[in-house]
């Protein structure tokens, strides 16, 4: 009975800490990573001596992959299981890399590029959020992670948003078991496994299976997002596009919570294309619906900042109207959005690699948008100056 009631005392304060979210509940964890030295972790996170590099394989064919799904790496490292799982989902599945130091994410691209692996984001983000947008993610993978995460249930939430409904979580992380684990690791690991299932469910997964009998110094447990049924369409307001119209309209919140902030930046990453021949790719939508979102919040556009990145399939986009004409024997669909979005003051960029590997003349690209180098290069120094980032595809 005591041991029961200590176990309750020890959960509650520690979901005291967590849930008051106002102060880091492991302050100084993540300080090695503000200017890693990314050889010497390399070794560390991909060395023989750690058990989830050893069993890598084995994990990722736990992970149950398949071709096409979008997997969320996050707390990626140097990119271990970031480039295993672009293999496992294939061309046509995509996988983001996501973490809180930039020379990560620098090494990460650069060693997925030299592998072959064009279906790699690094997603730069805070410690506080995974910076992804809502339901982008069929698989989101923890690995070593969890117990780095400052602020879990603000980092955890941001997850659960992340991942479509009925997505799962899968989370790997050290076993901390007073009388077999070492001090050094009790002391850096803040919770043990208990304490961080509760956790977990507390932000809304359920617990699907755990795997055991293949790590001896982790546990791996893997979570759903429960999907849940559409709601009947709601009775109110019609929707308005007061900047961008006839795009992204938007029903208009006044009282809401987290309205438009004045002075946001963000990128749009727009890789995919529309599904329906003949309508504007899925990117200028989003960006016109957050554009929207603000001028009815009373906003103006120029209170924003906004970059759209064109490439892969969406580089067609960026081509004039003849140009796309000759290309797909279309009118260009995408041309309206385009002026209007460009006209609000949007700044539009086409990936300079993706015009060049898709034969498409540099000089047929469209005014209102300019060459970047590349899309990376483009994301990666928008981030690193404060900007949000926002997947597309």
């Amino acid at each position: 009975m005591k041991r029961s009631l200590s176990s309750l005392a020890l959960f509650a304060v520690v979901c005291a800490a967590v849930l008051a979210q106002e102060k880091s509940v492991k302050p100084g964890i993540n300080d090695p990573f503000k200017e890693p030295d990314v050889g010497k972790f390399a070794k560390t996170f991909e060395g023989e001596s750690r058990e989830v590099f050893l069993q890598r394989e084995k994990v990722v064919k736990a992970c149950g992959l398949k071709p096409g799904l979008v997997v969320a790496d996050i707390g990626a490292g140097t990119g271990l299981y970031t480039r295993l799982f672009a293999k496992a989902v294939g061309a046509e599945g995509q996988v983001f890399a996501v973490d809180i130091a930039p020379k990560f994410l620098e090494h990460i691209q650069k060693t997925s590029r030299d592998a072959g692996l064009r279906n790699v984001t690094p997603v730069l983000c805070n410690f506080d959020s995974v910076d992804l947008p809502a339901n982008a993610v069929d698989v989101a993978f923890l690995c070593d992670t969890y117990h780095h995460f400052e602020f879990p249930e603000k980092t955890m939430l941001s997850v659960h948003r992340a991942i479509k409904p009925g997505g799962r979580l899968i989370v790997i992380d050290f076993q901390r078991i007073p009388g077999k684990t070492s001090e050094k690791m009790l002391s850096h690991v803040r919770a043990g496994q208990d304490i961080v299932e509760k956790e977990i469910a507390s932000f809304g997964f359920k617990k699907l299976d755990e795997v055991k009998d293949l790590l001896a110094e982790n546990y791996f447990v893997i979570y759903s997002k429960p999907a849940k049924a559409d709601a009947p369409p709601a009775k109110g307001p019609k929707p308005v596009a007061p900047v961008i119209p006839g795009y992204g309209a938007v029903v208009p919140f006044p009282d809401a919570a987290e309205a438009p902030a004045k002075g946001s930046k963000v990128v749009f990453d727009v890789t995919g294309v529309a599904k329906e021949p003949g309508q504007p790719l899925p990117g200028l939508t989003r960006a016109a619906t957050l554009l929207n979102l603000a001028g009815s919040a009373g906003l103006k556009a120029s209170d924003l900042e906004i970059v759209i990145v064109l490439h892969g399939d969406a580089a067609s986009a960026a081509l004039d109207d003849a140009a796309y004409k000759e290309l797909t024997g279309a009118d260009h669909p995408h041309a309206d959005a385009i002026k209007k979005l460009k006209g609000a003051g949007v700044k539009l960029l086409v990936c300079g690699q993706s015009l060049a590997r898709k034969g498409y003349d540099p000089k047929r690209v469209r005014g209102e948008v300019s060459i970047a180098a590349s899309a990376v290069t483009a994301v990666v120094n928008l981030q690193a100056r404060g900007f949000a980032y926002v997947p597309a595809p």
